[in-house]
């Protein structure tokens, strides 16, 4: 799917689920219904974006296509949902971030045959990084309803630690982190020089990266179960990381003498 098509397709999409998702009306899914719903559409999607990261010797231009054409699969499942009356707030506010996030993800530009690397810096820039978190707000507040109404469901509420500066926390002394639960655990580490901190990919079934905020590092994408990347630390000081894919999850790493 090209980037033009992606900017002619979402407005398109908006207009129709405007006219769907009138919603409460007579077609309006019960909560329990709705939930149900979401959880199957998240696990599809979560497929969807699995298979984009795993496919082999990818250039950036693939990765973007591909990721798109999800972005494009979850605006046109989530607007063919209707919600009953006590979550058509939430859920428009959804369908709008999908709509952002579309626009910022178009709006970049990638090297043509560029490596795979590129595109998942995509995901530290300003405009790309607040529109993703805008839809993970939105699931968040969706979720929030389930939780409140006491209904069981994983609609893609991947908030747990993100956003929370690792340096604020106190380190835990090892050199093994797992990345699961879109987080890396521990998020702070402290080693010594010549250590080698060993990052290995847990059971999210979604792809992440373990990226230094100053390049000294980067994994590039840890896809499966199990997957790792050691890197071993030669000098004495503070590296800050994140996941390029996932800016909102953070680590850090304390090197001493």
């Amino acid at each position: 799917m090209t980037i033009r098509r992606l900017l002619l397709t979402l407005p398109l999409l908006l207009a129709l689920v405007a006219a769907l998702a009138a919603c409460g009306g007579d077609d309006a899914l019960s909560d329990q219904e709705y939930f149900q719903k979401m959880d199957e559409i998240d696990k599809d999607l979560d497929t969807q974006f699995e298979e984009v990261f795993a496919a082999e010797d990818a250039t950036a231009s693939d990765l973007k296509d591909g990721f798109t054409a999800a972005v494009d699969s979850a605006r046109e499942q989530y607007g063919g949902v209707q919600p009953s009356k006590d979550l058509e707030d939430e859920h428009e506010e959804l369908l709008a971030a999908i709509d952002d996030f579309g626009e910022a993800l178009g709006a970049v530009e990638i090297t043509a045959d560029a490596p795979a690397e590129e595109f998942e810096a995509v995901f530290g820039e300003d405009a790309v990084s607040e529109a993703n978190q805008r839809v993970t707000d939105a699931f968040c507040a969706i979720q929030d309803v389930a939780d409140e109404k006491q209904i069981e469901a994983d609609v893609g509420c991947d908030s747990g630690d993100e956003g929370v500066d690792p340096a604020t926390l106190p380190p835990v002394e090892q050199t093994d982190v797992l990345i699961e639960n879109f987080a890396f655990d521990p998020s702070h580490i402290q080693v010594s020089v010549g250590d080698t901190v060993t990052w290995t990919q847990g059971a999210d079934g979604t792809p992440h990266t373990v990226t230094a905020d100053d390049g000294a590092f980067d994994s590039g994408n840890l896809a499966d179960e199990g997957d790792d990347f050691p890197f071993t630390f030669e000098e004495a000081g503070e590296y800050p990381y994140f996941c390029s894919i996932h800016p909102d999850m953070l680590g850090q790493v304390t090197v001493t003498e």
